[in-house]
This record gives structure tokens, C-alpha cells and sequence, in this order.
């Protein structure tokens, strides 16, 4: 039952991150309501893959080791915040979209492997994730717990993040919040850019 506990306990925490809005949250919104709700779920897809490389990372000790060498942690760290501002950018310079949502327009242009690519890519270079995952299976792992409930975690970690993402990529492609969206995407672009701007000037300079 401790077991169970200790499961239901991290997936719980789990939870409450994705609830707070980060760059993940920012960027399922983001290729959601630009792209489309496919490409919201494939990004969704590189968040989970992420979640199980920072996993595996976490569990042999590696995002300890990155964790306490100033440079490997300021890479990290300083690599990721470059992306999201590359990402930010992006979303800052898109076009407007002039015709109906349900028409195929160039922002539906990414293909599949770009959007895993986007998300995978945000995730394993969030320096954050990297201090989460390891402080998290620092404390399954001192503990002396069984192995089976670091194999459940390794795989309902990344099913929790790929379930948390698709929900809002759903929630933010329903027509109703697309039809809003293709009137004021203009703004709304702008502000999801420099959310992602400020998110990694927050990470760079934190």
C-alpha cells in the first residue's frame, strides 16, 4: 500500500506542474490554435518522449550530475532558453490566417516529426525539468523502493504528460475558441510569442 501510495503521491505532483502554466503549457496552446489539433497532439507526443529521456536520466544519476556542474546545467539551461525564444520569435513574425478555420492554410505546413521534434526539444532542454525528475526519483530511489514502481512511474510520467497536453490541445481546438482565435490571432500571436520570450528570460537569467 506504501507502494501505492508513493505512485498516487508523484502522479498527484505531477498533475499540479502541468496545472501551472510554464513554456510546455504555453507551446500545446501555441501549435494548438496556429496548427492544429493533430499537430497538438504529436507535440504532446515529444513532451512524453521528453518526460521518459529526463526519467531514465534521473534513475542511472545522470540529472544529478548535470545538476551540480555549473556548466552543464548553465548549457542546459541557457540552450533551452534560446529555443523558446527562436520559438517566440517565430510566433511574433507568423502571418495572419485570412481564411475560414476549417481551410488548410501555410501554418498547417509542420509536418508530424517538427511538431515531436518541437515538443521533445522544449521539454529535454527545460532545465527545470531537470531538477524536478531528479529530485523526484532521488527520494523514490532513497527509499529503497521496489523496482516495479520505478517501471510504473517510467511509464505513467510520460502518459501523464501526453493525457494533461492533449486535454488542452483539445479544449483549445474546439471550433468555438478556434473561431475566436482566427479573429484575433493577431494578438493572440503576439501575446503567446512573448509569453514564450518571457518564459525563457525567466529560465536564462533565473
Amino acid at each position: 500500500m506504501q507502494n501505492f501510495a508513493l505512485i498516487g503521491t508523484i502522479l498527484s505532483i505531477h498533475v499540479m506542474a502541468w496545472l501551472t502554466p510554464g513554456p510546455l503549457f504555453v507551446l500545446i496552446i501555441r501549435n494548438s490554435l496556429v496548427y492544429s489539433r493533430k499537430i497538438g497532439f504529436w507535440t504532446a507526443l515529444g513532451f512524453a518522449l521528453g518526460n521518459f529521456i529526463h526519467i531514465t536520466l534521473a534513475v542511472f544519476g545522470i540529472s544529478l550530475i548535470i545538476q551540480s556542474s555549473p556548466l552543464a546545467f548553465s548549457t542546459v539551461k541557457f540552450l533551452g532558453a534560446g529555443y523558446l525564444i527562436y520559438l517566440g520569435i517565430k510566433t511574433l513574425l507568423m502571418k495572419i490566417r485570412t481564411q475560414k478555420t476549417d481551410t488548410p492554410t501555410e501554418h498547417d505546413n509542420i509536418t508530424v516529426p517538427q511538431a515531436i521534434k518541437i515538443g521533445f526539444l522544449t521539454n529535454i532542454l527545460s532545465a527545470g525539468a531537470y531538477l524536478f525528475f531528479a529530485s523526484i526519483f532521488a527520494t523514490v530511489l532513497s527509499t529503497a523502493t521496489s523496482s516495479w514502481v520505478v517501471a510504473i512511474l517510467a511509464i505513467a510520467m510520460p502518459l501523464n504528460t501526453f493525457v494533461m497536453a492533449s486535454i488542452l490541445s483539445l479544449f483549445f481546438t474546439h471550433h468555438k475558441i478556434k473561431s475566436i482565435y482566427i479573429k484575433f490571432q493577431y494578438i493572440l500571436n503576439k501575446c503567446l510569442g512573448v509569453a514564450l520570450i518571457l518564459f525563457a528570460l525567466t529560465i536564462a537569467f533565473k
